[in-house]
């Protein structure tokens, strides 16, 4: 299954407003990502706290766009995570400089000093992002068992029954963990 690059959906959305295909847009549909594909493209899969967020300016491909670091520290290691350093920064698209913001519907919307569940890609100079966009993204719920929840900004999933997020939402800690560690196997 090809996955949908943050380019194509960008190229295709601005495409159809550009030539009045579509008046407005009101939601965001994006393909969905099994839980195998996201655990097995990911660098490091963990329980993270974000703890501070920077926006700045970045030239991506021949646009600048807002783009936010967020330092996280990494909790605990679901799968594939050892190895890294105790504290990341991980990259999303959009954000605020200023006066002026970029929102880029389906990116990770973090909850400062709020542990989630990452699945995480490292690009270059040691900058990570999050794999499958708000699909790699699992806040946890602390109501006595630690349940993962949706990311806030998950947009609407094309054949959501076969998506990662069907299988880990509303789902423990414990059992999420044997989950992604069954799906990172050959």
């Amino acid at each position: 299954m090809a996955l949908l690059s943050r380019r194509s959906l960008l190229t295709g959305v601005g495409s159809s407003l550009v030539t009045g295909v579509a008046t407005s847009a009101h939601a965001t549909v994006v393909r969905s990502v099994s839980l195998a594909a996201l655990a097995k493209g990911s660098r490091g899969i963990a329980v993270v706290t974000p703890l501070a967020s920077e926006s700045h300016y970045e030239d991506l491909g021949r646009r600048r766009r807002i783009v936010t670091d967020t330092r996280v520290r990494i909790e605990e290691s679901l799968a594939k995570a050892e190895g890294m350093d105790r504290e990341v920064i991980v990259r999303t698209l959009g954000g605020s400089v200023g006066r002026e913001g970029e929102r880029v519907h389906g990116q990770v919307q973090w909850a400062h000093s709020k542990p989630c569940v990452a699945f995480l890609l490292q690009g270059p100079e040691g900058v990570f992002y999050v794999n499958g966009m708000s699909q790699g993204h699992y806040p946890i719920l602390a109501r006595g068992e630690r349940l993962l929840t949706t990311s806030p900004d998950l947009p609407e999933i094309v054949d959501f029954e076969s998506s990662a997020v069907k299988v880990l939402s509303g789902t423990e800690l414990g059992r999420a963990r044997s989950l992604i560690r069954a799906a990172v196997q050959p």
